[in-house]
C-alpha cells in the first residue's frame, strides 16, 4: 500500500511492502555474510582438541558447536573418545560465534525400595558433567573467516 509523504512541496510515494522487503533482504545479507554464509554453504574451519574433566581425559562424550541465534548456520558436533575430538571438512565448524555444549553420560543404578519388584532394567544413563558445560553452557568460541585449523582444549571441573 503506497504511503504519501511531503518533502518540501512535493508528495513522495513510498511502497511500504517494497521498502520492508528491501530492508529484510539487506539485513539477511549482512547477517549471513557476518556469520560465514555463502553460495555453497557456510565457510567451515577444522577444529580439534582435548577435553578433560577434573584433570582426566573424558573417556567418551559429545561436543556441539551451536551458533548464536543471529548466525543462521548449522550446528556442528563430534564424538569425544579418550579425551580427543575433531571436526573437519564438511563437518567443520562454520565461521561465526558459537556456544559449546559438552555432554558425557554414565550408567547409574536405579535404587529399588524394599518390597518393590526389580524394574526390567535397573540402570539408566545420567549426564554427569555440570550443566554449565551443556544445558546452561558458559563456553563460547568465535571462528574467524579465513582461519586455518583451530586447536581448542577444554579443561572442565566441578
Amino acid at each position: 500500500m503506497p504511503v504519501g509523504e511531503y518533502v518540501g512541496c512535493v508528495k513522495r510515494t513510498i511502497d511500504t511492502r517494497r521498502c520492508v522487503s528491501r530492508t529484510l533482504l539487506l539485513l539477511t545479507a549482512v547477517v549471513v555474510s557476518g556469520c560465514g554464509g555463502g553460495d555453497r554453504g557456510p565457510e567451515r574451519v577444522a577444529v580439534s582438541g582435548t577435553v578433560t574433566y577434573n584433570g582426566k581425559p573424558l573417556s567418551e562424550g559429545t561436543i556441539r558447536f551451536v551458533p548464536l541465534p543471529m548466525c543462521p548456520v548449522p550446528t556442528s558436533g563430534a564424538s569425544i573418545a579418550n579425551g580427543q575430538y575433531r571436526l573437519e571438512g564438511k563437518n567443520g565448524v562454520p565461521v561465526g560465534t558459537h556456544k559449546i555444549q559438552i555432554e558425557a553420560f554414565r550408567m547409574i543404578q536405579i535404587p529399588i525400595r524394599p518390597g518393590e519388584a526389580a524394574p526390567p532394567r535397573a540402570d539408566r544413563p545420567r549426564q554427569y558433567l555440570p550443566t554449565k558445560y551443556n544445558a546452561d553452557t558458559q563456553l563460547e568460541i568465535t571462528i574467524p573467516s579465513g582461519s586455518g585449523e583451530i586447536a581448542k582444549n577444554f579443561d572442565l571441573t566441578d
